[in-house]
């Protein structure tokens, strides 16, 4: 019997969803909830394509910030239009998945009479309204209910035979991407790719930058998905160690570091056999740079890579441009309404171009805008092409890398011909440090402190940014190089998204959702950007820092660790400060306590006699020893440095501000492992009561604390009391961390092991709030 709950309802509807309409299950979410998501409240809700895996395969209860705002009657009342504006057109047989969800409603054992009674009241529906406040109804129902966790057959997954595991419920939000919808030709390519393929099990697809060597790969995933049991997708950053090591498989844990997850999810990858197709796109490098290549060539399931570089000691396959003429028009016909018009001089601006894919579409796009008549660019471009040496043609490398100058020439005359706006050219800047996979556009305008999307919209319409699903873009690499030159992205030119990072990461009490989103992107500053203003730059990673560490994000860590002593060897940047302040760095960063302990010391010593200026700096470095010292069992030097660090602020008027909650906590934790139990607790109700006043008693900050005094209550033998504490603390985690599900588990297994330690019983079911 299936269960009427959101995933099987999702599951129903998507089922009436074609292909043809390239539309992903995140996609549908914001369709689906676009009330919710117009609201202002909303703005910071960034939906995660893996915690969206794990709704719609009932892995994880659709977030409570989503279903509590359904509640309202007003509210579903917007649903049920949302559904008749935007879902029932896109479902090609709208009234067969009505029968479907009535008949699931119907056959659900766990449901009453009464209640199956209250949600067929418009059953069979004779119009598009009542289909959809019928879906508007159960849709709740599934979202209200109680929610039972599918079971995702961990072992089953594993087991022997001769065919892969489905991993569709195992291995979240690894599927391949809808290729473009203007792709078209590559017959013969797809043809010749499948038989090299099923011959060689491992195949480099190669060639030059823009060429189409994703959108190849994500048509042949397309064209022959029936043929796999499964499909994964990944996109190459640098390093495929990490890349495995960061695929979000369902029983991950919060506790694993990268080493242990790469190890056990190359272990389950080695597992799949050759009915599983992985698909690794972008990998740019080279055998001797990339050490898990060789790790990865023994898989036995297929492997297709998209590169730039020519690997010589493995099967290959080279991307040329497209031969056909004809093909070529019909693709340039997709962006220029007038093309068939002006077909001669089209022909000629294609050849032009060398046939270049990607320069084609902008020229056409560009076509389309008006800016420059069919001649005029021919001509042009033809200035341009007069311009170059005729060996330029000629395919050159570049760290192995596959390149044509030519190619780039052409996207550059094209990208200044489009004379792109001051605002346009800030959002180009700004798109060149976020993640190949993209960024919402709401939360890039806001970054960018934009009223609306249009800019950014505006940009994919011109074709330099690519709509990687309907609410997220991205720049094409070859685009992201182009504009790297173009725009020379400074800190004084991206201050407006360098001051909206930084202003998230000095409200440290803050929780956000997209936080490793906008991580990745500030490591891609540290990669792109020049540094006209270091002053402003240092603070900027320095709170970046704090940041990351509050999420765990050692590899984050380690890298402005290491632009950061970069910057400072030159004796002449920054302050003693700032080298003290990296010291305390490098000591978060440390897995030896002595050496922690070393360099805090160190760090004290530097920064000297205490002053208004550093004051909040000597604080938290005495604090920080506290910890270190505390971890070591020297608990009276431990003390000594907390109540320090706590002095410190109070000395200087900073009693009131954020530092001192984390500081009190971990003090109040001190006390109660030196036998003073009732006076931590005290001090924790106190800090609780801070929490509570400065920021709200649904932040993480609020969440720990009760925690603790949970723990602290178990020490005083008080089971009952320290249960209330857990149950408030697990119910913030579990909406704090939605986007993480396996934090949740970690977290509440922690807790549970803590209470039957100590003898005391906590109920598993913690209601929801």
């Amino acid at each position: 019997m299936e269960r009427c709950d959101f995933c099987s309802i999702m599951a129903i509807i998507r089922r009436y969803i074609s292909d043809d309409r390239n539309m992903s299950q995140t996609d549908l979410l914001y369709e689906l909830f676009a009330s919710f998501f117009n609201q202002k409240e909303a703005q910071d809700f960034y939906l995660d394509n893996g915690l969206v895996c794990r709704w719609m395969n009932g892995l994880s209860r659709i977030s409570p910030r989503i279903s509590r705002f359904y509640f309202q009657k007003k509210h579903k009342t917007m649903l049920t239009r949302d559904i008749s504006d935007k879902i029932l057109p896109i479902l090609y047989d709208s009234a067969m998945a009505v029968e479907e969800l009535h008949t699931l409603l119907m056959q659900d054992a766990t449901i009453s009479e009464k209640v199956k009674t209250k949600y067929s009241k418009l059953y069979p529906c004779q119009t598009d309204g009542e289909e959809a406040a019928f879906l508007c109804g159960v849709l709740c129902f599934g979202m209200e209910r109680e929610f039972v966790k599918r079971d995702a057959n961990y072992k089953a997954l594993l087991a022997g035979g001769s065919l892969s595991p489905m991993v569709r419920n195992f291995v979240m939000a690894a599927d391949v991407p809808n290729p473009c919808r203007y792709f078209c030709g590559r017959e013969q390519e797809l043809e010749r790719l499948h038989q090299m393929l099923q011959e060689h099990g491992k195949l480099f697809l190669w060639g030059i930058a823009g060429i189409g060597k994703s959108e190849v790969a994500k048509a042949y995933a397309k064209q022959h998905k029936k043929e796999y049991t499964n499909i994964l997708y990944l996109s190459y950053t640098g390093d495929l160690a990490r890349d495995i090591a960061e695929m979000d498989f369902a029983d991950d844990l919060a506790s694993d570091q990268e080493a242990e997850r790469f190890r056990k999810h190359n272990r389950f990858l080695r597992s799949l056999k050759e009915d599983t197709l992985l698909v690794i796109d972008q990998f740019n490098t080279n055998a001797s740079q990339e050490s898990t290549l060789a790790v990865v060539m023994k898989y036995r399931c297929r492997v297709l890579f998209t590169t730039r570089s020519r690997f010589e000691q493995y099967v290959a396959m080279e991307l040329k441009e497209i031969a056909d003429q004809q093909t070529l028009l019909q693709f340039a016909g997709c962006f220029y309404a007038d093309a068939a018009k002006y077909k001669p001089i089209l022909e000629q601006i294609i050849q032009v171009v060398h046939r270049h894919t990607l320069a084609v579409e902008l020229a056409s796009r560009l076509l389309q805008t008006g800016i420059l008549e069919p001649d005029a660019l021919l001509n042009k471009l033809k200035e341009e092409r007069a311009a170059m040496d005729a060996a330029d043609k000629i395919g050159i490398t570049k760290d192995g890398q596959s390149r044509r100058a030519t190619y780039y020439d052409h996207i550059h005359t094209l990208f200044s011909l489009y004379q792109l706006n001051p605002a346009e050219l800030d959002v180009m800047r700004s798109l060149i440090f976020t993640p190949d996979s993209g960024i919402p556009v709401r939360l890039l305008a806001r970054w960018m402190q934009l009223a609306d999307g249009n800019t950014i919209h505006d940009l994919v319409e011109n074709g330099f940014v690519q709509a990687s699903e309907r609410y997220a873009v991205a720049l094409h690499p070859m685009i992201r190089e182009v504009a790297i030159t173009e725009t020379r992205p400074t800190v004084t030119n991206c201050r407006t998204l360098l001051t909206s990072l930084h202003t998230i990461c000095q409200h440290y009490e803050a929780d956000v959702p997209y936080f490793r989103l906008m991580f990745q992107t500030i490591d891609n500053l540290a990669t792109y950007m020049e540094i006209d203003d270091t002053a402003f730059y240092l603070r900027f990673l320095e709170d970046a820092f704090s940041y990351m560490e509050k999420y765990g994000d050692t590899v984050g860590m380690e890298r402005i660790v290491f632009e950061l002593s970069s910057q400072l060897q030159d004796q002449s940047i920054g302050t003693t400060t700032d080298r003290a302040l990296l010291l305390d760095c490098c000591a978060a960063c440390e897995t030896r306590t002595e050496k922690a302990i070393q360099l805090e010391q160190e760090a004290v010593a530097m920064l000297g006699n205490v002053t208004p200026e550093n004051a909040r700096l000597a604080a938290n470095l005495h604090a920080n020893l506290g910890g270190l010292y505390q971890g070591t069992g020297k608990v009276e030097l431990a003390k000594q440095h907390m109540e320090t660090g706590i002095h410190l602020l109070e000395q200087y008027g900073m009693d009131t501000h954020y530092d001192m909650i984390p500081q009190l906590t971990n003090y109040a934790v001190l006390l109660a492992d030196m036998g003073e139990a009732q006076t931590s607790l005290q001090l924790l109700q106190t800090v609780a009561k801070a929490i509570r006043k400065c920021s709200n008693d649904k932040s993480g900050d609020y969440a720990q604390v009760q925690e603790t005094m949970g723990s602290i209550c178990l020490l005083l033998g008080d089971g009952r009391r320290a249960a209330k504490h857990f149950q408030k603390a697990i119910s913030i985690y579990e909406v704090l961390f939605a986007a993480e599900p396996e934090r949740i588990v970690a977290k509440k297994e922690e807790i549970y092991a803590m209470c039957m330690q100590a003898g005391t019983y906590l109920t598993r079911q913690t209601p929801q709030k």
